[in-house]
């Protein structure tokens, strides 16, 4: 059937990880204490951004003149730290970005402590990563490359050469997208999903973490409902993907590619985030923002939701990965032959 995801080794690991006793245990309550992990897991990344507005406001001299001035004017204070926080430097969102790290520990930390499982129930499977991260580039590559070829044949985006581009920042970044790519993927997939596909059905684990993985958005900048959509629908096909390959690499690869194309290649926003160095500059027409995105970028946009709709569909065609594809049984894996 269209909608069957067949059994692999990392969901039947996570499944049989669960105890006879504990498996009547609302899955209300996982989705609780996966917020609070969430929480914790985000902790040490807002600790890192405040560290570094802090040593960059206090060497600024116009801070310093401000503050020296005998003074105190809170209007002008303001005004100072909202300017200062919308020219912060490209290195700034790198290092956000590369702090995303901790949601990775968070993730396994948990599931390895709390829950008993090893890494590879939340995909972090040793053979055949590297080819499937491979695979994922290429993936992430041309699914984000189709809307943005839409979107220029129809004028509503045009590109320019970069005069002058940064091209150390932009390996930085490279690097940075590589991390908070696979960082989400393991909170929202490898953890969430996997964890609450132990008690519940395979598709509302699915759903329910393409679900969170949407809200967990709605504070970007300029989100709207096709913003919305398009996310959930990412969340959705990177859910089927990563069950029909057994592993997390190629969808934390298609992930990391899909937003460094898009911001320090394409030279557009991500999801609503600016201040990214690129290989392109993009100029958006005004009329052609169903397409394009706006200022929240390309999963702003109807072209976007083609290409998920697409790539669902031939996530949900594609055999299980033979490799890990283990054959259903009641006796070898009780409740675990979900749908």
């Amino acid at each position: 059937m269209l909608y069957h995801i067949g059994l692999t080794r990392m969901l039947a690991g996570a499944q049989m990880s669960l105890p006879l006793e504990k498996r009547s245990r609302p899955f209300a309550l996982d989705l609780l204490i996966f917020l609070l992990v969430s929480i914790i897991a985000e902790v040490p990344q807002s600790i890192v951004s405040f560290v570094y507005t802090m040593i960059a406001m206090l060497t600024d001299p116009t801070y310093y003149d401000l503050i020296m001035s005998g003074t105190v004017d809170p209007e002008a204070i303001t005004e100072y730290v909202y300017n200062f926080m919308s020219s912060l430097p490209s290195l700034y969102y790198a290092i956000v970005l590369i702090s995303t790290a901790f949601m990775i520990v968070a993730a396994i930390l948990y599931c390895k402590l709390f829950e008993k499982r090893k890494a590879y129930t939340l995909g972090f499977t040793a053979r055949g990563c590297l080819p499937e991260y491979l695979m994922g580039i290429g993936i992430g590559a041309i699914m984000i490359s189709l809307p943005l070829a839409v979107c220029i044949a129809t004028s509503s985006v045009s590109l320019t050469l970069t005069q002058n581009a940064n091209y150390p920042m932009i390996a930085l970044f490279f690097l940075a997208f590589l991390i908070q790519g696979m960082a989400e993927e393991a909170l929202f997939r490898g953890y969430l999903m996997t964890s609450l596909a132990r008690k519940l059905k395979v598709w509302p684990a699915i759903l329910i973490s393409a679900l969170f993985f949407a809200l967990f958005h709605l504070g970007n900048a300029s989100f709207s409902f096709v913003a919305f959509l398009n996310i959930f629908l990412f969340g959705v096909f990177a859910g089927v993907f990563m069950l029909k390959r057994g592993s997390i690499w190629a969808v934390g690869a298609i992930h990391a590619i899909w937003n460094f194309f898009q911001g320090n290649v394409f030279g557009m926003n991500v999801s609503g985030i600016v201040k990214f160095d690129s290989v392109f500059t993009s100029t958006q027409s005004n009329v052609g923002a169903i397409l394009h995105g706006g200022d929240f970028g390309l999963e702003g946009g109807l072209g976007v939701t083609v290409v998920l709709l697409v790539a669902l569909l031939g996530a949900l065609l594609m055999p299980t990965k033979k490799s890990e594809h283990i054959e259903e049984s009641q006796d070898d894996t009780p409740e675990t032959a979900n749908n």
